[in-house]
């Protein structure tokens, strides 16, 4: 085993997918070579896979041969990334999360920056430095993630970041509670763990330009609807705690 590359528990790794045939074997060979083989026996490696028409059924089915450890949820409708991500986070079966998007833009070894803090904190939040995506999402981002830090007086540079290690005992007891912010469940968990007093460390890591297609986030023409329902959700959560 390489110098650095140790963690003290399995961890499952959580991934959704949808029509990602053009990246999908090369993101999962990488995350093989780069973090799996290193990870303690009886750590898992999980697809969420939404209706795909491109061939990235396929590939799963592959890579599963390939390796025994890799297990695939079959969706036969899209029901969006928040879906997936709650099927996802309530699948994992390891004593740590660790949760990602498939398409490529994460860098895999990255990982390694996140696993020295999970002893000490029960959330650690890989938050994207150099960010890739077009301006009109780096926009709708900026603005929501200086709304919701003043809102809760913390400070995180991405708060939806789709690349965070947590202990599984907090997805259990916190996810239920999400529920206001179906579009940015990730955003959402993120600040339920912080007002709940869960102890959360925030680490930079790179973010790589697509390789191929487009972003299966939201697309652009819903950026206004969609971000104040986001704020919304954010005096619902923050009216949820003056409750408690």
């Amino acid at each position: 085993m390489e110098k650095n590359k140790t963690i003290y528990a399995p961890v499952s790794i959580l991934m959704p997918i949808c029509n990602e045939a053009d990246v999908a074997q090369e993101v999962i060979e990488e995350w093989v070579h780069d973090v799996f083989r290193f990870l303690p026996q009886g750590s898992e490696f999980i697809f969420d896979e939404a209706a795909s028409t491109d061939g990235t059924r396929e590939i799963l089915a592959r890579m599963c041969e390939k390796y025994p450890f890799i297990r695939v949820i079959y969706n036969e409708t899209k029901d969006g990334f928040a879906a997936a991500a709650r099927r996802l986070y309530s699948q994992a079966k390891c004593p740590l999360v660790f949760f990602t998007d498939s398409d490529g833009q994460y860098v895999a070894a990255d990982f390694w920056k996140l696993v020295k803090y999970i002893p000490t904190y029960d959330f650690v939040h890989g938050a994207k430095i150099g960010r890739k995506d077009h301006w009109p999402r780096r926009l709708f981002s900026m603005l929501f993630n200086k709304t919701a830090c003043f809102l809760f007086g913390v400070h995180y540079l991405d708060i939806n970041s789709a690349f965070r290690l947590i202990k599984t005992e907090v997805i259990r007891e916190i996810l239920p509670k999400v529920n206001v912010m179906p579009t940015l469940l990730n955003a959402e968990l993120l600040f339920r763990c912080e007002l709940d007093n869960y102890e959360i460390k925030q680490v930079y890591v790179l973010h790589r330009q697509r390789k191929f297609g487009k972003s299966r986030g939201l697309p652009p023409t819903h950026y206004l609807l969609e971000g104040f329902k986001a704020v919304r959700g954010l005096f619902k959560i923050k009216g949820n705690y003056r409750k408690t």
